[in-house]
């Protein structure tokens, strides 16, 4: 599969620059990416509101369910090395039910990605989008 995960600038470059190397989605519903990425899909990060600046290739998922805020405050301490959450995504996450942890490997800068426009159409405002290959 081939997914597009919409970042805000900052985590795109700290992507580029080798420093974070998982992407993490906290949700209160099961909504993608939660059991829709698997290793060795093809992950192209896309800067919000910007262009497609990065290419991925999945080397591990992790997936948590039934979350509270107390086992979100132990994941913080168990990824946030390699997920790179400021303190406000943290609060603003603290009552999400549901947590991926895509682990990313071959990180390489690319300008050109899949076309996205169908996906962004359908559903605007996801930050997680799933193209078929």
């Amino acid at each position: 599969m081939i997914h597009v995960a919409v970042v805000h600038k900052q985590y795109a470059e700290l992507i580029l620059a080798g420093e974070k190397t998982a992407e993490l989605r906290l949700t209160k519903n099961r909504i993608v990416p939660f059991g829709r990425v698997h290793n060795n899909d093809t992950v192209y990060i896309k800067v919000a509101s910007g262009p497609i600046c990065a290419v991925a290739k999945v080397a591990s998922i992790e997936a948590h369910e039934d979350l509270t805020p107390a086992k979100i405050r132990v994941l913080r301490k168990e990824v946030n090395d390699v997920v790179m959450g400021d303190s406000a995504f943290w609060n603003l996450k603290r009552t999400a039910r549901y947590a991926t942890v895509v682990y990313l490997k071959n990180i390489k800068p690319c300008d050109d990605g899949p076309d996205v426009s169908a996906a962004r159409a359908a559903n605007p405002r996801s930050a997680w989008l799933i193209l078929e290959r």
